[in-house]
């Protein structure tokens, strides 16, 4: 390996050839060559340059973004070019996008690339989720679940989300995991079974009310003279 130089910046610069250098993550030893040598770069160096953590660029390397060779004590090493060409990578989460509120609310459009393809559920689960658009205080877990799907599907990020319908965007997140058309079913079969007790319950008191009524009828007919 090359004596490190006196500067700071170029004591991790050095030269190998660019036809005998060890392949991509090979280890090997790196050597002076007057021809067709290469300036490469300590990966520590490089991510100084671009103002990110060495790590960010490891991981590039191992998914084959960054091309790298391995120095004798296992240090990986890149090519000046490519570190000139890498894109600089971005600190943080990737930028918020921005929806007019017209565009929000045409996010009810996608709720049907939710929703199951199931056809004897579909025409009531839309009819349950255009209730729900109109009246979101019907009920409002229902609502919320909907929303955080079409507003995700839209592109809003789980902090809008929850800025947008008055929950944490941990809670968003948590909505999320849970399926759409579940829920929906959850709340059409609850439904079916309440309707169904009523008539029950209704057919019983009708039935007790004949009974009554019938027992009446006969007891005036045998006091009848």
């Amino acid at each position: 390996m090359a004596k490190p130089h006196a500067s700071g910046e170029l004591a991790s610069i050095n030269k190998i050839p660019f036809g005998t250098g060890p392949n991509y993550l090979e280890s090997g030893y790196m050597n002076e060559s007057a021809s067709k040598a290469i300036v490469v770069v300590k990966l520590d160096e490089a991510a100084r340059r671009l103002g990110c953590h060495v790590e960010t660029l490891r991981v590039r390397v191992r998914d084959g973004r960054l091309q790298a060779t391995r120095g004798p004590h296992g240090a990986y090493y890149v090519a000046e070019q490519d570190l000139v060409e890498l894109p600089v990578p971005r600190r943080g989460w990737p930028l918020r996008r921005t929806f007019t509120k017209d565009q929000r609310e045409a996010s009810w459009d996608l709720v049907d690339a939710i929703l199951s393809p199931a056809k004897e559920w579909s025409k009531r689960e839309l009819a349950l989720v255009g209730e729900l658009r109109a009246s979101p205080a019907a009920n409002t877990r229902l609502y919320r679940l909907i929303s955080v799907h079409r507003l995700r599907k839209l592109g809003l990020a789980f902090e809008d989300i929850g800025e947008e319908l008055g929950i944490t965007a941990r809670h968003a997140r948590r909505l999320f995991g849970r399926r759409v058309f579940i829920a929906l079913r959850r709340h059409l079969t609850r439904g079916d079974r309440a309707a169904a007790k009523r008539e029950r319950e209704l057919a019983r008191r009708q039935s007790r009310l004949g009974r009554r009524g019938g027992g009446r009828w006969r007891r005036q007919s045998e006091s009848a003279p």
